[in-house]
């Protein structure tokens, strides 16, 4: 993917990294706790969904067979968001380092991401761009980009933005220190 980094550079940008999320699943304790609050979800979805096709098909009248129906297909919603809480961030947490590339250059930071359709954002690094780093037992994460939106409610919400998971987080944060003092 090097070469086509370039195609989104602008003139007199250059490649310094590009790297990946280290393979596996990250930030267990975080989708464990959602697993645990999806799965009433799930039990009871499906739960409600093998009583309405009890129902619907062990019924005697047009009558229950409809509310067997009903309740059939009023358990799919919650089932399905069961599954996805319990499942379905464990298989999309095991599989982001396929998915997402990201780029150092010059100037800037390029996450892309390729899901359903391919996408690329791009952040500056400038002098006053806030940074950090964050160590983590096997893998760190380097943000370059800070996000404070006020939510409908009123209240702030700030999303921190960078190379999450990489192996490599020491060197990568002193390359975006480097761009800041200009010494690159």
């Amino acid at each position: 993917m090097a070469g086509r980094w370039q195609d989104y550079f602008q003139p007199g940008e250059t490649l310094l990294w590009e790297g990946a999320p280290k393979p596996g699943v990250h930030g267990k304790v975080k989708i464990i706790a959602l697993a645990l609050f999806g799965l009433p979800f799930l039990i009871i979805g499906l739960g409600v969904f093998a009583t309405g096709v009890g129902m619907a098909f062990g019924g005697k009248t047009w009558g229950d067979i409809g509310l067997g129906l009903f309740f059939a297909a009023f358990a799919v919603p919650f089932a399905g968001v069961g599954a996805l809480m319990v499942v379905g961030q464990w298989w999309a947490a095991a599989r982001a380092h396929a998915k997402i590339r990201y780029a150092l250059s010059s100037r800037a930071a390029y996450i892309a991401k390729t899901y359903w359709t391919h996408s690329i954002e791009s952040y500056p690094i400038l002098k006053s761009t806030a940074t950090g780093l964050e160590k983590g037992r096997s893998a760190d994460t380097v943000w370059f980009h800070v996000r404070s939106e006020r939510g409908a409610d009123g209240d702030r919400s700030t999303t921190r933005i960078g190379f999450d998971n990489i192996a490599d987080g020491d060197s990568v944060y002193r390359l975006i220190r480097s761009i800041q003092t200009g010494s690159t």
